[in-house]
């Protein structure tokens, strides 16, 4: 569940790499307040299906919660399995959800007060964490996600990237047009 949200919040097609940075970046705590309200919800609903229903489903939430962190290849093993269930296309490096309701359902599990917090948190783990030339190749993705945030944000190396995509902005247009 917690990579499904991060990778709703990076986009319909997603890098795996930015996945895998964000997951061993962000911890387990922040995961879980975002998650919080949207899990009661989810706990309310299976209540009403009977009392088996919500403890399970309450011990499945709270048991992925509190597992070891994982490896790269525990993070590439879940893609697989994501894949396999028709949730995502893995071709390479790049993921892309099967269909836009499934990113949506992935996003749903984020607490809609802690969206916009969650998804600068993760703008601001690809900007401290990615390397130059990932950074350039997502450089749009990360100044949205950063935005998302920027109400609270005061960061003076924020409005030197956003800056500095808004400069990129006219060349990749540009660049779009003649290419078609």
């Amino acid at each position: 569940q917690r990579m499904l949200m991060v990778a709703s919040c990076l986009g319909a097609t997603f890098r795996l790499s930015a996945v895998m940075t964000v997951m061993k970046n962000i911890s387990r705590v922040e995961m879980m307040n975002s998650m919080r309200a949207s899990m009661r919800s989810v706990l309310g609903t299976a209540a009403t299906m009977g009392s088996s229903s919500a403890s399970l489903l309450s011990s499945d939430l709270s048991n992925a919660c509190t597992d070891q962190d994982c490896s790269d290849s525990s993070y590439a093993s879940s893609i697989e399995e994501f894949e396999g269930e028709g949730l995502c296309e893995v071709d390479n490096e790049e993921c892309r959800f099967m269909h836009d309701q499934i990113q949506s359902a992935a996003f749903e599990l984020i607490s809609p007060e802690q969206r916009d917090s969650f998804r600068g948190r993760i703008g601001s783990v690809l900007l401290r964490t990615l390397p130059p030339e990932e950074l350039e190749a997502s450089l749009f993705e990360v100044v949205g996600l950063l935005n998302c945030a920027a109400s609270n944000a005061t960061d003076s190396r924020l409005k030197r990237v956003a800056e500095f995509a808004g400069r990129r902005a006219p060349m990749n247009d540009f660049l779009s047009e003649i290419g078609s």
